[in-house]
């Protein structure tokens, strides 16, 4: 594993340290790129650990294709101060080019990410997202330029390195750099030809004891022995060719990537989700391990006549009382790897022109098709529909205690509520995407040091995904609909059929335990259902920077002068979507907003080379940002600092006040879910005689209770309903998405640091960067299943908003779910990196024993502290995990490393040491919003220890040209720490643990080979 801190001159990345003691450590990477790539005068290729500086003939020379992360001033020299992290090409052939979210994934400042590990139909997309603060506040770039935050697109053997630079960054970029900046730098130019190929898999020991057991109680299967599978294959192939004397390069490449399926069943540790507590008695609370499943009643469920009632079991059409003896579970079939296919291709033309110019042009293609399936076996509900009392499927003791002394006749009862089972049903889905990205850049030399970039881009991600056997946005209507049957000759028919209101109503059975939903019941209660997105981007950007000293403007102290840099960017945004099928309610929609912005940047050395003043320089940025959907202009700054006393050390601090603007949250059109089940106490929980499994009645709630939300005469009104359950959850609408009225949040970002590169110790390098990100009227979806709980128990007006209700009767109509402006989020921290690249022989060891590189990235978190809503208590997730906290919080997590470059052959070996700290159960918390109820009790999850996960690695050159490799991550198989679904069902944990931070599918085999023509 090899880490880049380095420096850059001109044509490179600003990045956080200057190492030339990382040399050796990228020679690998650097060499790689020499076959291909061609050399030019100032454009340096593959990753560089060098300090020495570009002069200002080198920069007159070359004008373009310079990248640059974190400011648009283009200084020979120049170093950053915002913490940047660098990883090259080395790294991620480490861990896997067909998956570059994974390999980012283990960098300590980035968070996790499920990648293809995941069941559920939208899943897919591989967003980056820094410091636990979402990927919508994390900007990426691809070769300097904005792209969508989607890593999908990106060819993993084309990286030539990804900058990570932490801490806002508006002033430079915009919008949405608030969490930091991810760029992504690719290779562009070959003169040859270059192939990559990988194959791997998942190899786990299935021998969980406790596993094994939950399950032969369960009646489930269980794996045994070794897993070997879950493939994933990989091949790219890049070609180019200089022409007219080396001024004009073509490139070209084609990348295929492929993932083969992992099921439940195939790992010990997923193959029995896990419940943490006993389903026969679960008010004991989190006590014991039990299997979960889909649990269904074969006999259905019905509350009539004010009871909870079932069919006879003998099949006679009779009721009896409910009980959960009669319930059934059966064994889940999901997926923990999706089954993906993913095709890139594209193009890249660089021309060297008349007046030192230089044009560029690139077109990148991507698409991933997904497939995979769910079980969604369950019931169809509907809260109460009458049934005809004439109705031929009704026994006689059932006509009688739905409809009393109506029974057979033509009248219609009073509502009653039904679930309908079919288990065994499996919903299949398909996803794609299709993106593609056109860019071309014209850049040049004004005068002397002044240059000028103009550039344009397009790019369009379009995504549609489709299921089968879904549930019908009205299917509660239509399941009461096809409760209202009558002989019609000796047939059943539908009441809505024979009056012609509904010609396509299936008579439903739900009477006797000897009849079954048949398929065309099944099939008119849910269909196919698909939903299509698009996006457009179109972005014109123009940057005039450069430096002044050859002009006399700089400071009397200094030689090198002021640096500067002019943009003017326009950016054009265009969202649509729509649903079909079972998912036509969601929205339709198409959204368009433009801005325009206007920033610049200035850099100015004071003072260097003098006593205790090796370098004392200050630079700042401003940025105007005028959005067609705002009528005031949204402003955005950076200031910036940096002195070196001495030769290898560095102090450094920057403090950005960066925004987020959510596009896409203010133009995505409204999602309408009815029959959504919403906790409201404020209306009579139904009553039941139903305690077989432990469970009571909830109480109503007082008017003095819920008097913060509704008036006396809504509370009356709610007397004598009976839509809710014995729990309190009752039947409405629940809509999320987009929100038009979202107003820009904004950040204060602020970093310390000092770089450490001591001459006495060469190859030794160290940096240690303390930041804080405070985000102001943070927007995110509505945490709705708080709203009741909030409004009503702890009076906070912020969430009554949240429950909309009939103005007449009081029900609840619309809970609202959709993103708005809340709180703030607060995170601090410090980030540690070593790098040393030690050779024996400086030691005096006089036999050629090789070269040795260690290296280490860690973060401790010291603060992540959110307020939901003003007014709200503040809840601090560090240290936590699972429920309102969701994934882990570890206060420390590293990254380290050692290598051994082999003397005897061009090759070597090293490991890695992954450590995520320990976190306890947000639950057992003090914090009021995030502690257990005094009747909720935890003993099976208290607390997830500090886990450690250990890798190999190799690597060979064969023959000139050819490399080969070999690596292994969890090279132990280490098993993931369980964590299963809690009596509120709310654990939020994915395959009995959480997998964006362990483990799940055992230890990675991975071979691969490179060759360069």
């Amino acid at each position: 594993m090899k880490f880049a801190f380095v420096k850059y001159g001109i044509g490179v990345s600003v990045l956080a340290l200057a190492c030339s003691g990382m040399a050796a450590a990228q020679t690998t990477s650097a060499a790689a790129t020499d076959t291909t790539e061609q050399d030019q005068a100032g454009t340096v290729t593959g990753v560089v650990a060098s300090t020495d500086k570009i002069d200002a003939k080198e920069q007159k020379a070359d004008p373009g294709d310079v990248i640059v992360t974190g400011t648009r001033i283009v200084r020979p020299n120049m170093t950053s101060n915002a913490p940047i992290t660098t990883i090259d090409s080395t790294f991620l052939k480490e861990r896997g080019l067909a998956r570059v979210e994974d390999a980012l994934a283990q960098l300590p400042q980035v968070t996790p990410m499920l990648g293809l590990q995941g069941q559920r139909w939208d899943s897919g997309s591989a967003p980056v997202g820094l410091r636990s603060l979402g990927g919508g506040r994390t900007l990426t770039l691809l070769n300097g330029q904005r792209m969508d935050n989607d890593v999908n697109i990106i060819p993993g053997a084309l990286i030539e390195r990804i900058d990570i630079m932490t801490g806002g960054a508006s002033a430079v970029y915009g919008s949405d750099a608030i969490a930091g900046v991810v760029n992504f730098i690719l290779k562009r130019k070959f003169n040859g030809i270059a192939f990559d190929g990988e194959v791997s898999g998942y190899n786990h020991n299935n021998n969980n004891p406790l596993l094994a057991g939950l399950a032969k109680d369960a009646g489930y299967t269980y794996p045994r022995g070794t897993y070997l599978g879950g493939g994933n294959y990989f091949a790219s192939l890049a070609a180019g060719k200089n022409l007219l004397d080396d001024k004009v390069n073509i490139s070209a490449f084609a990348t295929y990537k492929k993932a083969d399926p992992i099921q439940f069943r195939n790992i010990d540790t997923t193959n029995c989700p896990l419940l943490m507590f006993d389903p026969n008695n679960y008010e004991a609370g989190n006590v014991k391990w039990t299997c979960a499943g889909t649990v269904y009643n074969p006999y259905n469920y019905f509350y009539a006549g004010g009871e909870n009632l079932t069919n006879a079991r003998d099949g006679s059409r009779s009721f009896r009382p409910y009980t959960t003896a009669d319930e059934v579970r059966i064994q889940s079939i999901d997926s923990i790897q999706r089954r993906s296919e993913t095709v890139n291709a594209g193009g890249f033309l660089t021309a060297d022109l008349p007046a030192g110019m230089r044009l560029s042009g690139s077109f990148l293609y991507s698409k991933i098709v997904e497939r995979g399936f769910n079980s969604i076996d369950g019931g169809m509900y509907t809260p109460g529909s009458p049934v005809n009392c004439d109705n031929p499927f009704l026994g006689a003791q059932q006509a009688q205690v739905i409809c009393g002394a109506a029974a057979g006749s033509t009248a219609l009862s009073d509502p009653i509520a039904l679930s309908l089972f079919r288990p065994g049903m499996i919903m299949n889905f398909r996803n794609s995407t299709d993106d593609w990205r056109g860019a071309l850049n014209l850049a040049g030399m004004i005068v002397d040091k002044i240059r000028f970039e103009l550039s344009y881009q397009q790019t369009r991600s379009i995504y549609n995904g489709m299921a089968d056997h879904q549930w019908v946005p009205d299917q509660a209507e239509r399941l009461g609909r096809g409760l209202q049957v009558r002989n019609v000759g000796g047939v059943p028919t539908c009441l809505s059929k024979i009056d012609g209101s509904d010609p396509t109503c299936q008579p439903i059975d739900a009477f006797s335990s000897n009849t079954s939903i048949s398929d065309a019941v099944y099939n008119w209660l849910t269909d196919v259902g698909g939903r299509r997105q698009q996006n457009d981007l179109q972005v014109i950007n123009g940057v005039v920077s450069g430096t002044l000293e050859d002009y006399g403007i700089k400071s009397p102290w200094a030689g090198n002068g002021i640096g500067f840099a002019v943009t003017g960017e326009y950016r054009k945004y265009r969202n649509q979507s729509t649903g079909y099928g079972a998912w036509s309610n969601f929205t339709t929609f198409d959204g368009r907003t433009t801005v325009k912005e206007l920033g610049g940047e200035i850099d100015i050395p004071l003072i260097e080379d003098r006593p205790f003043f090796k370098e004392l320089s200050v630079n700042g940025g401003y940025r105007i940002s005028d959005y067609d959907v705002y009528d005031y202009l949204v402003h955005s700054w950076k200031a910036e600092a940096s002195w070196a006393p001495i030769d290898g050390l560095r102090f450094r601090g920057s403090y950005n006040r960066a925004v987020r603007v959510g596009v896409k949250e203010r133009l995505e059109g409204e999602n309408r879910y009815p029959n959504t089940p919403m906790l409201d106490l404020c209306a009579p929980p139904r009553a039941t005689t139903d305690t077989t499994n432990g469970a009571k009645p909830r109480q109503r709630y007082t008017f003095d209770q819920c008097s913060i939300g509704m008036t006396r005469a809504q509370y009356d009104a709610l007397t004598n309903y009976t839509g809710c359950d014995s729990q309190g959850f009752c039947p409405t609408t629940l809509v999320n998405g987009g929100n038009s009225a979202l107003q820009p949040e904004r950040s204060r970002s602020k970093t310390l640091g000092v770089v450490f590169q001591p001459r006495g110790i060469p190859g030794l390098a160290a940096t240690v960067d303390w930041y804080d990100i405070d985000i102001e009227g943070a927007f995110e979806w509505t945490r709705i299943g708080m709203a009741f709980t909030q409004c009503y128990d702890n009076k906070v007006d912020f969430f009554c908003q949240f429950y909309q209700r009939d103005p007449q009767n009081g029900r609840l109509l619309v809970a609202d779910a959709r993103y708005n402006n809340s709180g703030y989020t607060r995170t601090r921290g410090i980030d540690f990196s070593t790098t040393y690249n030690l050779d024996p022989k400086r030691l005096g060891i006089a036999e050629d024993i090789g070269t040795f590189n260690l290296n280490f990235n860690g973060t401790l978190t010291t603060k992540f502290e959110k307020q939901f809503a003003p007014g709200n208590t503040p809840w601090e997730c560090l240290g936590y995990f699972g429920f309102t906290c969701r994934d882990p919080m570890p206060r420390w997590r590293h990254v380290a490393g050692v290598n051994w470059q082999l003397p005897w052959i061009k090759g070597g070996f090293g490991f890695t040491w992954r450590h995520i700290g320990g976190t306890t159960n947000s639950k057992l918390s003090s914090n009021p919003v995030l502690a257990a109820r005094p009747d909720e009790i935890y003993k099976v999850a208290l607390r997830i220890p500090a886990y450690n996960y250990f890798d190999f690695n190799s690597n060979v050159t064969l023959v000139k040209g050819i490399d080969v490799r070999f690596n292994v991550q969890n090279l132990f198989d280490k098993d993931p720490p369980l964590i299963g679904t809690d009596t509120n069902f709310s654990s939020d944990s994915y395959f009995n643990t959480y997998p964006t931070y362990y483990t799940v599918r055992g230890r990675t085999l991975r071979v691969g080979i490179s060759a360069r023509f």
